[in-house]
């Protein structure tokens, strides 16, 4: 028998009578009973003060009127906005402002954490909460778990006898994380957006691995925050024991700066500044390198370097990029772990495309980080035009392409010239009852103001102008089979050139065609070379076939075979070996893909006199086992090195596969097959550890063998192992090992 001070709201019980409840549940307005199923109660918000009302849902309720107290029972929820609280029991007293909810509660705030505790108070605001055996997965995934919580929404978060890990795993169900924290009180400040754990200890696979009085580090809020980042440490024969300590300073919300010191053991000392600044169209980004090291010259000497880049969109579709790289040293900066670029190359371009037009304006300056190659890679242009234009001809499908640049080039192998040059080409591709038919022809204009030459050059001061007329005429047959599992095409394809003009390659010196040798890609092309410098008269004849099969069972393959013959005209470089050949070398290239087996890729050039393989590029990817294996090799003839008495040759492999658990391995190893031997070049080998499911470890352990030195620098064997936690940073030790080859 229940008091008449208590009331008991069962709904669809037969002892609920209409009259008797309205007439009891009159509590000054204080909430409003909705008779339905189940019972839904709403505090109002006028006799609260609160912006949103709270929303309760519970099967069994019991009111008291004489406090306005409220006991709610079965599936009981309360809902405020994005606040959620589940309970199997909530009692809520009006007086104290709070609700008490026990027995597998679930509280999931608007930021997206979700608490699980056994018992939990707090405001009909949610703005405190106090918390018994709680368990909470923050909206990042982070999990935390403690005796007791207290919670201030908007400042603080204490955590008694707390444990915190942001692995990926089932935290609740006692699943044990890759690696936890262990404190005995745990402080996240919303206002400071930082989770500070004191007494701590971090347990590694239950390990317990160190112990530290406090430590902090920010919570998932946090994009950026100022402090000093994870050391690391290097071990080196030649620098000794190197520590690292990164310092990180947020300046303002678009732009930092980020503090690298690193102290040499035997060798000095080191400083990296990078600084980043964002505006809505520019960004640039700086990195400063300075040290007191040991060089070449001296036993300490001050250097620096600067690599900065700076990039921008202004006016109508400009684009400008600027980059200032250069170092006061060449060898420093590969020494002591800054940059291992060969060439520091210093540049400002802008550039512009709208719909068929493109320009573009650079100036650049590049300065050589070898010790053998000073006057050969230190090229400054200063500056080079560039403006094309394409646009429909006459005819359906006919083009006109207009083409004008302008260039200064100095210090390039002891050359300094000016060259100005213009372009306009004619294109068109018609059906032919055969066919298709394409003819281009184009009138180059170059100007030549020769400034300097090296001595052994056999071109000549001065300036120099001359037109260049060219005319190609090309058919081309495409031919297509297919049947119920197999389509193939078949293109056999034979072009007409003529180039005019006088021969000017003894006076000109070719600078952007030097490398020039003929292939796929270019035996067709109307002008092969693709540069300026280099053009000689002449006729030749151009013709090749390619295929291309797909069979729904055997594969994939591909195919091509090319030869040029020279009808009239001198001898051009770059064509074969033997350049007193009127045929060039085949041109040749293979695809070979097999259904569910490797794939295979060819390309080389025979002699067209007796099938001698002048150069060939072949790579191999097949899966063996549960790895892969790739393979390339590149062979050259030696009549295109210079001084050579012999082919050149390069071998590569790299093997990978990938464990369960998440461990990862790879191995790559270049081989140098010149002059008939083989000799062991670069190796490395990584085995990684992504910390499997729970994605909360970072495990590396890379080797690497380089035995090229350069002057300073000593070939050097190379051991690095890498521990990464999440949240916390990098652990990094290396070994090295100086070489005497």
């Amino acid at each position: 028998m229940k008091k008449d001070s208590d009331v008991a709201v069962l709904i669809g019980s037969p002892v609920v009578k209409k009259g008797m409840i309205l007439d009891s549940l009159q509590f000054t307005g204080f909430l409003r009973l909705l008779l339905s199923v189940p019972l839904v109660i709403t505090l109002s918000s006028a006799a609260n003060g609160l912006d949103n009302p709270i929303g309760f849902v519970a099967d069994n309720v019991v009111v008291k009127q004489n406090d306005g107290s409220l006991f709610a029972t079965g599936n009981v929820e309360l809902k405020q906005g994005k606040n959620t609280l589940r309970a199997d029991e909530v009692t809520y007293y009006r007086e104290q402002n709070k609700a008490i909810a026990r027995g597998d509660v679930i509280y999931r705030d608007a930021a997206g954490t979700v608490t699980r505790a056994n018992l939990m108070e707090l405001d009909t605001e949610f703005s405190h909460i106090l918390a018994e055996t709680i368990i909470s997965k923050f909206a990042n995934g982070d999990w935390m778990a403690a005796d007791n919580a207290d919670r201030v929404t908007g400042d603080k978060s204490v955590f008694e006898n707390s444990r915190f890990t942001p692995c990926n795993c089932d935290f609740v169900n006692g699943e044990q994380p890759m690696w936890d924290i262990k404190a005995s009180r745990t402080v996240r400040n919303e206002k400071t957006q930082t989770i500070t754990h004191y007494n701590m200890r971090m347990d590694v696979m239950n390990v317990p691995l160190g112990y530290l009085p406090f430590l902090s580090h920010p919570d998932w809020t946090v994009r950026r925050r100022s402090g000093f980042l994870t050391p690391s440490f290097r071990l080196s024969s030649d620098l000794g024991f190197s520590p690292t300590i990164p310092y990180y300073h947020v300046i303002d919300e678009t732009s930092d700066l980020e503090i690298t010191a690193q102290k040499y053991q035997y060798r000095g000392f080191g400083v990296k500044t990078r600084y980043r600044k964002l505006w809505d169209n520019s960004q640039v980004i700086t990195n400063i390198y300075s040290a007191n090291v040991e060089t070449y010259k001296k036993k300490r000497e001050f250097v620096g370097a600067v690599d900065s880049h700076f990039s921008s969109q202004i006016g109508n579709g400009w684009n400008v990029n600027a980059h200032l790289r250069r170092a006061s040293q060449d060898t420093f900066m590969r020494r002591y772990g800054f940059n291992q670029s060969t060439s520091l190359k210093s540049s400002i371009s802008a550039s512009r495309t709208i719909g068929n037009r493109y320009y573009i304006v650079e100036a650049s300056d590049r300065q050589s980080m070898l010790t053998s190659d000073k006057t050969i890679n230190e090229q400054t242009i200063l500056p080079y035009i560039f403006y094309e234009k394409e646009e429909k001809g006459w005819r359906q499908n006919q083009w006109f392409r207009t083409e004008i640049s302008a260039l200064q080039l100095d210090n390039d192998q002891d050359h300094d010239f000016a060259r100005w040059s213009g372009v306009f080409e004619l294109s068109e591709e018609f059906q032919t009852p055969l066919g298709v038919t394409r003819y281009e022809g184009n009138l180059t204009g170059n100007h030549y103001s020769l400034h300097k030459k090296p001595m052994a050059a056999t071109s000549s001061l001065g300036d120099y102008s001359f037109l260049t007329p060219a005319l190609s005429v090309g058919w081309r047959l495409p031919i297509a089979m297919t049947s119920m599992s197999r389509n193939a095409i078949f293109e056999p394809q034979v072009k007409a050139v003529y180039v005019g003009g006088a021969d000017h390659t003894g006076k000109i010196p070719n600078r952007d065609s030097n490398d020039y040798r003929i292939d796929e890609a270019n035996l067709f092309l109307l002008n092969r070379y693709q540069g300026k410098d280099y053009v000689l008269p002449g006729t030749r004849l151009d013709t090749g076939i390619s295929t291309t099969v797909r069979d729904n069972s055997l594969g994939d393959f591909s195919g091509f075979l090319g030869l040029s013959r020279r009808l009239s005209g001198a001898v051009s470089s770059g064509l074969n070996t033997d350049q007193g050949d009127k045929y060039s070398d085949y041109v040749a290239s293979m695809s070979l893909h097999p259904k569910d087996g490797f794939n295979l890729r060819w390309s080389g050039r025979l002699s067209s006199k007796d099938l001698t393989l002048n150069e060939s590029q072949t790579s191999l990817s097949a899966e063996i086992g549960a790895g892969q294996i790739n393979l390339t090799h590149n062979q050259l003839a030696k009549a295109y090195f210079a001084d050579s008495d012999d082919d050149r040759e390069e071998l590569s492999s790299t093997y990978s596969q990938s464990f369960s658990g998440g461990w990862n391995f790879s191995a790559t190893q270049l081989w140098d097959l010149s002059y008939g031997k083989t000799a062991r070049k670069k190796s490395t080998a990584s085995l990684t550890w992504n910390g499997g499911i729970q994605d909360c470890v970072y495990v590396q352990i890379y080797y690497e063998h380089d035995p090229v030195g350069d002057r300073d620098i000593d070939g050097v064997d190379q051991l690095n192992f890498v521990v990464g936690f999440s949240q916390l940073g990098t652990l990094t030790q290396s070994v090295m090992t100086s070489l005497s080859e």
